[in-house]
C-alpha cells in the first residue's frame, strides 16, 4: 500500500467511526425515550387495574340497602 492509499483508508475509518458513534448516540437517546414511555404506560395500566379491582368489589352498603327494601 502506498502512503496515499493509507491516507484514504484512515480517512474512511475516521468517517465510519464518526458515523457509527453518531448512530450509537442516537439509538441510546431513543432507547431512553422509549423506556420512559414504557414506564409511564406501565404505571397507567397498573392504576387502571387497581381501579378495575375496586369496581369489581361489591359495596357493602348497597347489599344492606337491598335487603332493607
Amino acid at each position: 500500500m502506498t502512503e496515499q492509499d493509507l491516507k484514504y483508508l484512515i480517512s474512511s475509518y475516521q468517517q465510519k467511526s464518526f458515523d457509527l458513534l453518531t448512530q450509537s448516540i442516537a439509538n441510546d437517546a431513543k432507547v431512553k425515550q422509549l423506556s420512559e414511555v414504557v414506564e409511564l404506560l406501565t404505571t397507567k395500566v397498573n392504576q387502571q387495574n387497581e381501579e378495575l379491582e375496586k369496581l369489581k368489589k361489591p359495596k357493602r352498603g348497597s347489599k344492606i340497602e337491598e335487603n332493607a327494601s
